[in-house]
Formats: structure tokens, C-alpha cells, sequence
């Protein structure tokens, strides 16, 4: 059930193997969690199960045997990232076909179950097949695709745009897990959960657990047509003796990955002696009694031994009867009315293909960057590399055009453009796909961004924000399309109305999606820094922030932000970090559980990055790269600068404010920044709110320099407000000091 694949072109390589996770199907424990989280679950189950039973005893009494064949519509999602989980649509084509071999038993692996089940084989008689029709009504081949950094670490949180659930079985692919289901290759929700948690009904499953040997995808769907594991849905595989209320899979401990071995295959640890006796419906009375095999079903289908093969006729009859009742409207999937607006039952129809690019790193010498380039000088040696993803049918020839005097401005490439630009600014790409059924354009206005090298200034530059148009060359990028990103915004600033946001602030009271493992940069013009390689250079801003415990659930756990600052000196090919933050420096404004927009000058706080002298050179850019978690709020960034002093310092130089305390409030000391006067003599003087002197000092500096005299924590011994007056020049100034 668990093995794996790889597509490759057009090559499917099949590997097996036994060293896998300890828990490959995690039903179980989601099911658990949601019976915890509503109790009431636990209660619809039994009832549900006494209706099951009821359907099983109505057929075993019927006339004749069951011979129904029922259609079910899929549809499949990949959730990808352009990396290898975007898995072809051929390699999928294959695996549903091979989904519905099997629940038709028509899988020729059954010719190796163990004589004593071959009479239990069972024939679930349920036909699959990816639907035709979308819930809008257009054509479609039951293969969709979305794009999300989630396929990274995917649980609920990436089952984006359910198909409605009693129309479609829903199955979404991704490339990993997170952290709560860390080992799993799939996992799926019983009928009973449907009532407390519908839209996420149907499968997830890793991309490499599809193809056509494995059966992890049939065993999801056992468990969305009610079956559990052989051991029961409230144990753990290979710990105890447990059943899952079908008489013809004996007791088990279950297996863990083991292979065809014997010891697996002809396991009789819980099995040995199992008998069932039946009670006639008729007559009420005890009637017969069957010798069920003393081996365990080691090849079921609903076991874990690598070595599934089968489902047995009581699991055929139990599906059967999950889908013939109302519960999740399982009943609903094979009505002629739905087969009918799902398409399932038509040909597969030829569609135009649906166009689509992606950026791969950067080529040429010397381009080591991330993983995908959108960022880069006009003139740079390296090369943007645009690569086609075009799907949904087999492409024939295609048609990139690009602008801003690209190398390469047409092309012909069904794989990968390579193009350097001769003009800056944000690059128009279009790419038309075609196949034999049609053609689609897809049109991108800001594909990349080609930095201007032309610098706009060094020390004593000053950017404020103030409108769009002062930075049409600050390019912002929101590559997921989503409401975590990076914006001009107008209505909070520090001094006036305007700033940079990045918009943490989850909005969208969502089912699906998840903040974390997200990311967004935005980028500075080059800055001439190269006569500045002595005395420091500062790059300072001021930001305001917060956290909030609004978003799932209204939890209280608060899952950190954070931001980075990185500097390149190679025109975009090389990024180095030269400052970090996370939420204990960025949520300044702590606790707010609506958004946080800053109202006051007090609210904002400076931050200054010294700039190594490496990347003090006649041509270095900047970037701000944010990451987004779930709990975070809105950031606000404004009076961005290039300084020979630190943030704070630079406000008393050009302001002529006496003295300035930085930081304050402040937890660890602070500095008191001032410009001496003629004589350089200066003293200050600390109170408490009472008036008590308790600490003083007299020093005397260079006359007429910027100092920033260290305050020591000891001079503040405890916590709270005090006074800071500073006499210079032979004048007295006073200002507050807030200690934590």
C-alpha cells in the first residue's frame, strides 16, 4: 500500500521498501481528535454502525446476491509547487485507473492472497473514474491544480477548493506533511465526521504514494466508505489484539511495514480458533457458526504489511453499505442525477492545454541564489530563467514573448527560456501553450523585476514612503498570491501618513490555508556605498508591530513572525543575511486581537543594521524578506535610511533635538544621545517619580561631536518611570525614561 514513486518525463521507477514510518496512515488519529474536540461523534458512530449493520443482515437475507455496480466521480488536486510533486497528468491518468482496477477486484495480485482467504476475496463492485465536469459546469479531465508553499507541510490546512463533497470523492496530493502527521503517507475522514467537518472530506495523500503498485490511495477510500484498520480504529498497529467489526478479517495486532514474509502472512497470534456464530433474522434463533481462517487477512488492504492484495467480501459489504446510506450523502456520489452533472460516466474529453510558467534559479556563472530567481540587475551576467508548466493535455508547441529588450524577446522552448534584460523595470512575459484540442495564453506584467544599476545615493539617503510613485523602484513581491504581503500603505506613518505595511493580519477566516511557511520580499534600489569603507554605515528604519491570538479557533498559542534583512552586492545572484527579527523585536505593541494599525509617534521604534563592510560597495541592494505566522498582525515600516549613525542617533543629528533616550522604553540600559557644545562639558541626572537622585554623572567630551553616553542598568535598579535630565551647554533638558 506504501510504496513509492518518482515520476521522471514520462517514466514511472516503482521503489519499495520496508524502512518506512512507523504510522503510514494516520485516519486513526485524526479521527480521535475530532471525536475529542466533538464528543457527539463517538454517539452519531454507533449509530451509524447499527444502520450498517442492518443494511449487511437486509442483503445476506435478500433473494439473490448483490450484483449493483456503482459509479463514483473523483477528482483529484495537486498541491504543488512546481517541484516534483506537480505530478504529471499521465502518471495520475495511470494511477486512477489502477485506483479502479482494484475496487472492482480485478488487480491481478489477487492471484497471490494465501488459500486459506482466497474464498473470502471480495468484489466491492464500485467503478471509479475522474469526472468530466467541474461543480461550475465545464469540462474537465478530474484533474486540477493549485499552487502553495502548504505542499511543503500539508495537512487539513492544504485542502484547497473542496469540490463539494457529496458530488466528488476529493483527493489532494502534496509533497510533505507537517509536523502532526510527520511519517504518514496518507490519511482520510470516516463518513461519521462528515456532520462536524465537511470540507475537509476525502484524502491527502503524499504525491509519491499514487502510482500503479501501491494501494494507498484504495486504502484511503476504504476509510471514507467506513472501513477501519484490521486492528480498529481505537488501537495501535502491532500493540494488541483488536478487530474492525468485520467477521471475515480475523483479530489482528496489524503489522507495521514487513513485506510478503511468512511470519506476517501466516500470523495466527490473535486468530487461532476464531469462530463467529449468527443468529437467523428470521427465527431469532442461533443457527450456524463458521470457522473463520486462525490466520490473520496480513493482505488486506487495510493492513500495513506492504503486502496488501485484497479486501474481503464482509469489507466489500460494508463499503456498500456506507455508500448506499445518507450519512456525508455517500448516497448521493452514484445518483444518476449526479453521475450525470459530474460527468462521470462520459469519455474522457480533449481539452486546450491550461498555460503556465514558473521562475527556476538563475543561470550563469556565479548565479547562487534561492531556488527561484525573480530578482535581478538589467546588465547582470546571470540569466532569469523562465520554465514552462503548462498541463491538462499534451503540449504540441508554444509561444513565449517577453519585453524590456529581452535577448530572447520570442521563443519556441516547450522547456526553459533563458533571457537577460537591456531595459529595467518590471518584465511582461506571455506564454500561448497548444495541443491539438486548442490553445491558452497566460500574460504576467510582473513575471520579474530587472534592477536599474544606477544608484540613488549613499550616506545621508532618506526614503519616507510617501506615495507609490516614490517607490516604483522599491518592487514588492507576493508570490503566492494571497493576502500575506508586502503594500503600500496609507493611513498610519511615523511623522506623517504613509508607510510600508506587511500584512500579517489574518483576514480571512478561513477553512483552508495556513500563514506558516510562507514569504515575501521586497527589494531597495541600489545604493553607493564604496566611500564609506571606515567608519560605520547604517541602514535604519522604524517599524511597528503586534501579535494576535485571532485566527484558528481564537487560540492562544501565538506562532512567531519574523523578517530578515539580506544584502547583495552581486546584482541579485548572491543574497547574504546581515539582520534577523523575529516577534520578541518586531510585536513592539504586544497583545492586539483586532488589526493593529499605529496611531502615535510612541508607538513606533528604531532599528539600525550596521552594514558589514563587504557589502559597502558601488553597487549594493537590499532585500526585506518577511515570513508570516499563524497568531501574527500587521508590521509597519517606515523612514528607511542610509546613515553614519544608528537609528535614534541619526534623529538628534538632523533634528536638533537636545538629547534623544534610546531605546525607551528599555530593559537593559539605554544611551543618551546629544551633540556637545563649545566646551564639550556635559552632565545628567537620574530621578524617580518622587524626585530622589539616584544617579548622576559629569563628563566631558570633544566639543561640538554626536555622543551616545551609556545609562547602565544598575542605574535604574527597578522597574518603572524616571526622570533623565541632561545638562548641556549650560542648558537643562528633561525627558522621561520608561524601564521594564
Amino acid at each position: 500500500m506504501f510504496n513509492k514513486f518518482v515520476v521522471t518525463l514520462s517514466a514511472i521507477v516503482c521503489i519499495a521498501t520496508s524502512a518506512i514510518a512507523q504510522k503510514p496512515c494516520t485516519t486513526d488519529e485524526h479521527y480521535q481528535k475530532l471525536v475529542k474536540q466533538y464528543p457527539q461523534i463517538a454517539q452519531y458512530e454507533e449509530q451509524f454502525e447499527a444502520q450498517i449493520k442492518a443494511k449487511i443482515a437486509e442483503r445476506t437475507t435478500a433473494a439473490g446476491p448483490d450484483t449493483t455496480t456503482y459509479d463514483i466521480p473523483l477528482v483529484v488536486h495537486v498541491i504543488h509547487d512546481y517541484g516534483v510533486e506537480n505530478v504529471s497528468d499521465d502518471a495520475l491518468y495511470e494511477a486512477a485507473a489502477y485506483w479502479a482496477i482494484v475496487y472492482m477486484k480485478q488487480n491481478a495480485d489477487t492471484s497471490g492472497v494465501i488459500t486459506p482467504f482466497i474464498p473470502y476475496i471480495g468484489n466491492p463492485k464500485i467503478r471509479l473514474h475522474l469526472a468530466t465536469i467541474d461543480p461550475n459546469g465545464k469540462p474537465t479531465k478530474g484533474i486540477v491544480r493549485f499552487q502553495s508553499y502548504l505542499s511543503m507541510s500539508g495537512d487539513d490546512e492544504a485542502k484547497f477548493n473542496q469540490w463539494p463533497p457529496n458530488m466528488y470523492v476529493n483527493i489532494w496530493l502534496i509533497n510533505t506533511f507537517g509536523a502532526e502527521d510527520a511519517g504518514a503517507a496518507a490519511y482520510a475522514y470516516f463518513p461519521s465526521s462528515f456532520t462536524y467537518q465537511p470540507y475537509y472530506d476525502g484524502v491527502i495523500c503524499l504525491y509519491d504514494y499514487t502510482d500503479n503498485t501501491t494501494k494507498t490511495i484504495p486504502h484511503e477510500l476504504g476509510h471514507v466508505l467506513n472501513l477501519e484498520h484490521p486492528w480498529g480504529n481505537t488501537n495501535n498497529p502491532d500493540v494488541a489484539c483488536g478487530d474492525d467489526r468485520v467477521d471475515d478479517t480475523p483479530p489482528t495486532k496489524g503489522h507495521l511495514p514487513s513485506g510478503c514474509t511468512p511470519a506476517a502472512i501466516y500470523d495466527t497470534v490473535c486468530a487461532t480458533g476464531y469462530t463467529k456464530t449468527y443468529t437467523s433474522v428470521l427465527t431469532g434463533v442461533m443457527d450456524s457458526v463458521v470457522n473463520y481462517p486462525d490466520t490473520t487477512n496480513a493482505q488486506n488492504i487495510m493492513d500495513y504489511t506492504y503486502c496488501q492484495e485484497m479486501f474481503t467480501i464482509g469489507q466489500t459489504m460494508r463499503m456498500r453499505a456506507a455508500l448506499t446510506s445518507a450519512t456525508a450523502e455517500r448516497n448521493n456520489l452514484y445518483s444518476p442525477a449526479n453521475l450525470a452533472a459530474t460527468g462521470a460516466l462520459a469519455p474522457m474529453p480533449d481539452l486546450p492545454p491550461v498555460a503556465d510558467f514558473i521562475m527556476n534559479k538563475a543561470t550563469g556563472a556565479g548565479a547562487i541564489t534561492d531556488a527561484r530567481t525573480f530578482f535581478m540587475t538589467f546588465n547582470n551576467a546571470g540569466s532569469f530563467a523562465f520554465r514552462n508548466a503548462s498541463w491538462n493535455d499534451t503540449i504540441s508547441s508554444v509561444r513565449w514573448t517577453f519585453s524590456n529588450g529581452a535577448t530572447n524577446p520570442t521563443s519556441t522552448s516547450t522547456s526553459t527560456v533563458s533571457n537577460q534584460f537591456t531595459v529595467p523595470g518590471w518584465v511582461t512575459v506571455k506564454l500561448v501553450a497548444n495541443s491539438n484540442a486548442g490553445s491558452d495564453s497566460i500574460i504576467n506584467t510582473q513575471a520579474v523585476y530587472a534592477a536599474d544599476t544606477t544608484t540613488v545615493g549613499g550616506g545621508g539617503y532618506q526614503q519616507n514612503f510617501t506615495s507609490e510613485a516614490a517607490i516604483s523602484n522599491w518592487p514588492m513581491f507576493n508570490y503566492y498570491h494571497n493576502q500575506f504581503q508586502w503594500q503600500f500603505y496609507t493611513g498610519a506613518g511615523y511623522g506623517d501618513n504613509t508607510c510600508v505595511r506587511y500584512h500579517s493580519f489574518d483576514t480571512s477566516q478561513r477553512i483552508t490555508g495556513d500563514a506558516i511557511g510562507d514569504h515575501d520580499d521586497f527589494y531597495t534600489p541600489a545604493f553607493n556605498l564604496a566611500s564609506n569603507t571606515t567608519s560605520n554605515v547604517f541602514l535604519n528604519f522604524y517599524t511597528a508591530g503586534a501579535v494576535t491570538r485571532h485566527g484558528i479557533g481564537g487560540g492562544t498559542t501565538i506562532v512567531n513572525d519574523s523578517m530578515e534583512i539580506d544584502a547583495s552586492i552581486s546584482g541579485g545572484t548572491r543574497w547574504t543575511k546581515i539582520a534577523g527579527y523575529n516577534s520578541a523585536t518586531l510585536a513592539n505593541n504586544g497583545l492586539y486581537n483586532n488589526e493593529f494599525i499605529p496611531t502615535s509617534a510612541s508607538q513606533w521604534v528604531a532599528k539600525g543594521v550596521d552594514i558589514p563592510a563587504t557589502y559597502r560597495t558601488a553597487n549594493t541592494f537590499f532585500r526585506f524578506r518577511y515570513w508570516p505566522g499563524n497568531g501574527g498582525n500587521d508590521l509597519y515600516l517606515d523612514k528607511f535610511s542610509i546613515s553614519p549613525f544608528p537609528a535614534g542617533v541619526e534623529d538628534v543629528v538632523n533634528s536638533g533635538t537636545p538629547f534623544n533616550v534610546f531605546p525607551n522604553p528599555a530593559t537593559n540600559g539605554c544611551q543618551l544621545i546629544f551633540k556637545t557644545g563649545n566646551d564639550g562639558a556635559a552632565s545628567y541626572t537620574i530621578t524617580d517619580i518622587t524626585g530622589k537622585v539616584i544617579f548622576s554623572a559629569n563628563k566631558t567630551y570633544t566639543a561640538n561631536s554626536v555622543q551616545q553616553q551609556e545609562v547602565p542598568r544598575s542605574a535604574t535598579p527597578a522597574a518603572g518611570m524616571y526622570f533623565i535630565t541632561l545638562i548641556n551647554d549650560g542648558v537643562a533638558t528633561t525627558q522621561k525614561l520608561v524601564v521594564y
